[in-house]
């Protein structure tokens, strides 16, 4: 009967409605922050594989004796990061 009377009521079934469509709204705007979180999150950690793997080269380029120029303009690095990275090789072998 309760059921039967809730159903029949205008107000109670508009703020039933009101109530789920807040409830799904909530559920797919998480859903997007999340996915959106992960592909941020993708991205970022791309981005680092791909700065590791520049300095990486740059390293291989200075033992090899190629001039400091030509590694910054191959790999897009800094002059300053890469006489960085020459430096620190050094004091760590």
């Amino acid at each position: 009967e309760t059921l039967q009377y809730l159903s029949s009521d205008d107000e109670f079934r508009s703020i039933a409605d009101l109530r789920r469509r807040t409830i799904n709204d909530y559920n797919s705007e998480m859903t997007v922050a999340r996915e959106e979180g992960l592909a941020e999150g993708e991205a970022r950690g791309e981005a680092r594989g791909e700065a590791r793997k520049a300095r990486e080269a740059a390293l291989a380029m200075l033992s090899k004796g190629i001039d400091i120029n030509v590694i910054s303009d191959c790999l897009g690095l800094s002059i300053a990061e890469i006489r960085s990275l020459d430096s620190r090789n050094i004091t760590n072998t």
